[in-house]
């Protein structure tokens, strides 16, 4: 699994630059009320979501192109004991609830600002570079920037779909949807365990007309090996209708009956017990 090339078209191909074009289209057409909408963020409606982002932004361009002290070793330091949980959530609430004077307007142009610079900022640096650990990958060590980048865009992601969804606005198109998918592939690549199967055991994600993924485990190597595509030696295949997947990768809510949006094939058996897996990667 070449990882790096996998998920370098998010740099190479201006995918965080495009996002960040949708996103702020977007703000532009709201109207008054819609920024004070609430959003599946608790206690956070659309204009604090959209803080959120820029205090993002604004952090990783401190921390990762400045070397400056990160925000939460900052926190940490006023709030001694505090878990990780507790010391990444205090930050983003005390950063949101400082930032939400912002006018709508300076908003937008600072989003376009800090876009702006991360994309040149990511496009600059070499993907294979150690940067900062990415635990989205499962790392608690450094991990390479195409880690680092693949988070971002599947974070800037997730956010606009809640905007979207709180906003009645359309989702955006398929062509993010499969390399969104693609970043959640290799993560819970990364993160699965072996799930008590016999070496060589393929699974396949399908996303019809968008994408698919097929995993291979590898005893020899203790890992899942990662491949684009359908492969026909999959004893077992889930299948995620298009809007579903968008739910469930954004963090949106899902109907309980999902009978008809996930299905399995194959060796259902296997096929069920990858999928509760990959639920509990994310829990």
């Amino acid at each position: 699994m070449d990882a790096d090339r996998d998920l370098a078209v998010i740099v190479g191909d201006g995918w965080l630059r495009r996002e960040r074009a949708e996103l702020l289209k977007l703000l532009h057409r709201l109207e008054a009320d819609d920024w004070r909408r609430p959003t599946e963020c608790p206690q956070w409606d659309v204009k604090q979501v959209a803080v959120h982002v820029l205090g993002d932004d604004l952090s990783l361009l401190s921390r990762q192109r400045d070397q400056s002290v990160d925000g939460l070793s900052l926190f940490a330091a006023t709030h001694p004991g505090a878990s990780f949980s507790e010391m990444l959530n205090g930050f983003n609430e005390q950063w949101v609830t400082a930032s939400t004077f912002l006018s709508t307007s300076v908003l937008i142009e600072l989003l376009e600002w800090s876009g702006e610079q991360t994309a040149t900022f990511y496009e600059q640096v070499d993907l294979s570079d150690l940067g900062e650990p990415v635990g989205f990958f499962g790392s608690t060590t450094p991990s390479p920037y195409w880690q680092i980048v693949a988070r971002e865009f599947v974070e800037r992601w997730t956010h606009q779909h809640q905007i979207r969804r709180a906003t009645n606005n359309a989702v955006l198109g398929h062509d993010y949807l499969a390399i969104a998918t693609g970043v959640f592939a290799h993560s819970i690549a990364m993160r699965l365990d072996d799930l008590g199967m016999p070496d060589g055991t393929t699974v396949t994600l399908q996303i019809p007309e968008v994408t698919a993924w097929t995993f291979r485990w590898t005893a020899d190597r203790s890992e899942w090996m990662l491949d684009s595509g359908i492969n026909s030696a999959a004893v077992a295949t889930i299948l995620i209708n298009a809007p579903t997947a968008i739910r469930l990768f954004t963090r949106g809510p899902v109907s309980v009956e999902t009978a008809d949006v996930i299905t399995t094939s194959g060796n259902t058996s296997i096929a069920n017990k990858a999928l509760m897996a990959m639920g509990n990667v994310f829990s």
